[in-house]
Order: structure tokens, then sequence, then C-alpha cells
């Protein structure tokens, strides 16, 4: 019984030594999931896709917003949160049956927030929650004046936003609430200092109009009229009565409808961005407002002139309406990604490298935020370190090796690796490299907000791989191997109508990348798109319309 007792026991402790160091232990939950032995690159992919739809909901007294995490500037640290899955003291493992004991659970998301972005998101913010304090005076409603109360505002300071926002705990897989703190902004003015104004309202109320035009004659009726008050402040913070010339512009947009005629519509059909044709719509008329609105101002507010006015009409241009179309030709192609680029805050670079070899262009050479194409470079440099014998795939890094860091940067591209040879070879020698392989210096490591490159820069980085010219033999096929088999293909693969589509996307705050390899059933081609404030299906929408051009 002893031995028997002896052998299970050491049977238990070897089972556990032998527990892989990257897998998490067998009961691991990540938020509701029960994650047992999936690895650390895995996981991280995982943490990753679900920090891109992560949600905060942000309140300020009765006020609620809600924005996706990412664009407050916060960015997850994906591989600290799966260490802490798979973490298994080794002298634990001497423990029978300690295995049973493992239980972490990961329900936080671990953030790191970027200075800047996170200032000019709380600046934006703030001005969705602030409510300006009503002063006290007098109202136009209903025709008649009305005397209102002053009512505070509330306002949200910028460091407590910021502390609010920084010490909130995220949920993992959850929309998390951020409660913040306001301020109240007392109102500045009292009832005593719109007694002059109150006068002058009366008096205006008590005017009538009528507007002939065009052999008809029009009198609004007085609590229309007293909608076209306003009560403004001066530069001294005096109440003065003012004319609402957009209320004024509306009615007089719909006397139009009785006296003027509608313009039509010029429809011009551009091709490849050339006009090829006109229809031209025909000339409306309407009201001629300037004048009349003048008449109406200096009537109202000061008793000058007559109630009764006649209103002229004036000729009014058919509008323009824009058809475009592009050719299959390089014209066509450039065409697209001109306009493409202009609406959609794009950057576009595409280069056939093959079939025809056309080429175009928009904005690539701008200097972009790069947010994870970085990590393009970065292996770029680790080859160069591999190829002079200072680096080896099975070399420790962090708690893996190389090898297992070259995949979480490059495959579930996670953070800490690539800051970690960023650290290691230095800002400075990564910069100088690049350009010494003839990126421009669009492409650094030293911007003070984030690294930056090019459109230019990334298809020349991606022609350079297809071809071997700049990255090959087996640390080309590592690195295409890499491009092909993360999850994160809703880019250009989603839009491409091939099956072999080697892309490195990038997303950080709200830009939104994708640089690709498209070996299509029709040829080769590059193709990059770089945007801001856009989503992965633009930049699908964008590659499908490009394919539709390269391969009718």
């Amino acid at each position: 019984m002893i031995w028997s007792a002896f052998f299970v026991v050491s049977g238990i402790i070897a089972a556990q030594l032998l527990y892989p160091l990257d897998r998490a232990v067998p009961f691991a939950r990540l938020g509701s999931q029960t994650v047992g032995w999936r690895t650390e690159v895995d996981l991280s992919q995982v943490i990753t896709q679900s920090f891109q739809a992560s949600k905060l909901r942000i309140k300020a007294g009765d006020d609620t917003a809600t924005y996706s995490l990412s664009s407050s500037g916060a960015e997850v640290n994906a591989e600290t949160m799966a260490l802490s899955l798979s973490d298994y003291p080794f002298w634990q493992r001497f423990i029978p049956l300690s295995i049973l004991w493992q239980l972490p659970h990961v329900d936080q998301v671990v953030v790191t927030y970027n200075n800047q972005a996170l200032d000019s998101f709380i600046a934006q913010q703030q001005k969705h929650f602030r409510i300006a304090p009503v002063n006290a005076g007098v109202a136009i409603k209903a025709g008649k004046l009305v005397a209102t109360h002053d009512t505070p505002g509330r306002t949200v300071e910028a460091d407590a936003f910021k502390s609010a926002l920084v010490h909130t705990s995220i949920g993992y897989g959850a929309v998390t609430t951020v409660q913040l703190d306001t301020k109240a902004v007392p109102a500045e003015k009292q009832s005593r200092d719109v007694e002059a104004v109150a006068a002058q309202a009366e008096a205006a109320l008590a005017r009538t109009i009528t507007i002939t035009a065009k052999d008809k004659s029009f009198t609004p009726k007085p609590e229309l009229v007293a909608t076209w008050l306003t009560l403004n402040e001066d530069e001294h913070g005096a109440t003065t009565l003012g004319l609402n010339k957009a209320a004024v512009s509306k009615y007089i947009a719909e006397l139009d409808k009785s006296v003027g005629t509608p313009a039509g519509q010029t429809n011009v059909t551009l091709e490849n961005g050339i006009e090829v044709a006109r229809d031209v719509g025909k000339v409306g008329a309407e009201i001629d407002a300037t004048p009349l609105i003048g008449a109406i101002r200096s009537y109202l507010l000061d008793g000058e002139g007559s109630g009764a006015m006649q209103a002229s009409l004036i000729d009014v241009a058919p509008s323009i309406i824009y058809n475009r179309r592009y050719t299959a030709t390089e014209s066509g192609l450039q065409a697209y990604v001109h306009d493409a680029a202009r609406d959609q805050n794009a950057n576009i670079v595409v280069e056939q490298l093959s079939n025809k070899y056309w080429s175009a262009s928009a904005n690539a050479g701008l200097s972009t935020v790069s947010a994870s194409t970085y990590k393009l470079y970065v292996a770029l440099y680790l080859f160069d370190q591999m190829n002079q014998g200072k680096i080896h795939w099975d070399d420790p890094m962090l708690d893996t090796t190389v090898s297992g860091c070259f995949d979480r940067m490059t495959i579930a591209s996670t953070n800490p690796c690539a800051e970690q040879w960023i650290s290691q070879f230095g800002r400075d020698t990564l910069n100088a490299f690049t350009w010494k392989h003839g990126f421009s210096h669009g492409t650094t490591f030293t911007d003070p907000m984030a690294t930056h490159t090019t459109a230019g820069d990334l298809a020349n980085y991606m022609v350079g791989l297809e071809r071997g010219t700049l990255i090959s033999g087996a640390q080309r096929d590592r690195l295409l191997h890499s491009l092909s088999s993360h999850p994160y293909r809703y880019g250009v693969p989603t839009g491409s109508s091939a099956s072999e589509v080697y892309d490195k996307v990038g997303f950080l705050w709200d830009y939104v990348h994708d640089a690709a390899i498209v070996r299509h059933p029709r040829g080769t081609y590059v193709i990059v798109v770089m945007t801001k404030g856009r989503s992965y299906a633009t930049i699908a929408n964008i590659t499908r319309e490009v394919e539709k051009i390269l391969y009718p």
C-alpha cells in the first residue's frame, strides 16, 4: 500500500511538473469562459479581439454616453492577462493535486492609457457633458414676454474625468460604467439686468408685418413673429434684442413654395475623374432673402421703415449631382484611389506585381500613426540581427523565447515583445536602419505621440517581401506564415476574392490600417489602406472596388 501510494503521488507530481508553461491551467476562466489548456498566444488573440469590442458607458448626472474603449486612448496588455491564466508556480507543482487549486479568473481588462490620446478624448467629452447655465432674463413664448429665472449649469473638470477613467476597473467582455462627478456653474445675470430689453421686446411684438411677393400677400401671425426674436448678450454681457435669422429664413422658404419655382438638377457624369457628360437642369426662382431679412430686422427691432414689405425674386441655379464611374484602366484605378482617399479620409497605395503592372496612390507619403504595422520594421531589424548571429530563435525572451515572442508580435499582434525589442534595439537605431533600407523619414520610431509610417513605405515593404528582395529564405516564409494565420481578417482579406492574402493590420485609438499582399487568381498585387475614423469594413469595400478595376 505504501509503494502504491508512493507511485500514485509520484505520478501526480510528475504530471504537474510536465504541465506546459505556456498553457492556461485546467480550471482557468476568462470572463465567463473556461479556457484551460489554451496557449498564451491563443488567449492573447481572444483578449485583443474582445478589447476591440469593449465599451465605456460614461455617466455625468442624468446624461449617459457610450464609446469604444480604444477611442479613449486605452491599450490592452493582453499578454499580462494571458500569463495570469497560465501562472502555476514551479514549487507548487511538487504538492500533490495542487493543480486542482489553481483557479485563476480574469474578469477585468488590464489597460494602459496614452496620455495624449486620453487628454484629447477627455477634451471632446467635456463638451458633451457640459451644460451651460441659464441666466435670469426674459423669454418670448407663444407671442408673449415671459420672465425666466437663473439656472446653474454643469461642467466636468478634466482632472476629475481623467482620474475617474484611469481608476475604473474595466470589466472583461462587458460595458463598463464610469461615473463622473460634476461641478455646478452658477448663472451670472440677474433679473434687473434685463429690464430695458424687455420694453424693447414688448414694442417689437406689437408690430405687424405684411410681405408682398409676386402679387401675393402674406401676414405672419404674432405668435410666429415672436419666434423671430432672440435675446442675446453683447461684448459687455448686457442682454440685447436680436433677430433669429434662421427662423426668418425658414419662413421665407415656406413662402417660396407659393411664389417661387424649384430649381432642377444638373447631372454630371465623371469617367476616371474627367467630365464626359452633363445634363443641365432648369433655373429656378426664389425670394431674395437678404434685403427682406434686413427690412424685417430694422422694422421689428428699431421701428424703422414700414411693416408693408415688397419681396423680389432672384434666379436659383440648379443643384449638381456627380455620377462617378471608373474604367478598367490604370487611369481609372488612379481616379478611384484618389476619390476613395478623399471621401474616406485614407492613405492608399495599390501596386500590381504581375499582369499589367498598374499602380495608383493617394497620400502615399503622408506620415501617420502606424498602429501595429510598425511591427513589420521591428521584424526586419530582428532578422538582420539573426543574420549577424546576434539573436537566435530559441534565445530566452520575456517569459518565452524569441520564436514565441515573434508569434505574439505578428500573429496575436500584442505589444510587450515588440516594445521590449524597441527598448533593446533603440528607437534611433531602428530609425537609421529603416531609412538605410530605403524607407522614408515618414517612418519614425521617435515621434512623441506614437510610431509613424506611410502607406508608401508599407507598400514598398510588402513588395520587397513578396519579391524576396527585402526578406528571403526561411525568414520570409516565417513572416508570410504569420501574415496569413492571424485572426484579424476583416479588412483586405474580406474585401478580396483571392484565397491567399498576407496582411498586417494595425488598430490604435481611431486609426485602422491594413497592408497586404494579395495573390489573386488573375495576378498578384499589393494594397495598403491607412484610415482614421473608419473601420475594417471601409478597407474591405475599398479592396472590393479596386479588384473590380484590376480584374473586371
